[in-house]
């Protein structure tokens, strides 16, 4: 718990079918020599899926912020359409994270930077694109075994 999940670790990691509860934007004082320029996930991370036999499948869920370090080019394109004012906003669910290796930037030469896709489940066909340098993923609490993919609203801090 509380360990971060080193960035070298990405093509092991998946994030399908999570939950995101929010995102922030952490942005350093720049008249303070402060570049930081992160963009911040507060998700459930399903850390395993597990056959549960009669039950089907179970999930090994635990609390995370995922950061993203070094942001540029941020889009986010998230609609959940028009319900004439009648249907609530849900989280969002991630399909998958992918990356590409930004050959030519002039921002880090000296360091891989890359252009980041987070397809969405929920809504369907939302994305948010951007640069970025790397990230790291934190777990909050240990992992729980669950029916569902998500935790328990209450047992959420």
């Amino acid at each position: 718990m509380g360990e971060a999940t080193p960035e070298l670790e990405f093509d092991d990691m998946s994030w399908h079918d999570v939950i995101v509860y929010g995102l922030q934007f952490d942005v350093g004082d720049a008249s303070q020599g402060d570049w930081r320029s992160d963009l911040v996930f507060d998700i459930d991370y399903i850390a395993e899926w597990v056959s549960g036999g009669e039950r089907g499948a179970r999930f090994r869920v635990a609390p995370a912020t995922l950061t993203f370090h070094e942001v540029s080019d941020l889009r986010i394109d998230v609609d959940f359409g028009d319900s004439g004012v009648s249907t609530m906003m849900n989280e969002l669910s991630i399909a998958n994270i992918s990356r590409t290796l930004v050959d030519d930037q002039k921002r880090f030469p000296d360091r891989d930077y890359y252009r980041w896709r987070i397809e969405l489940n929920w809504p369907q066909g939302g994305e948010i694109t951007f640069g970025g340098r790397g990230f790291t993923q934190t777990l909050r609490a240990d992992p729980v075994l669950l029916d569902e993919q998500r935790l328990p609203a209450g047992s959420r801090r």
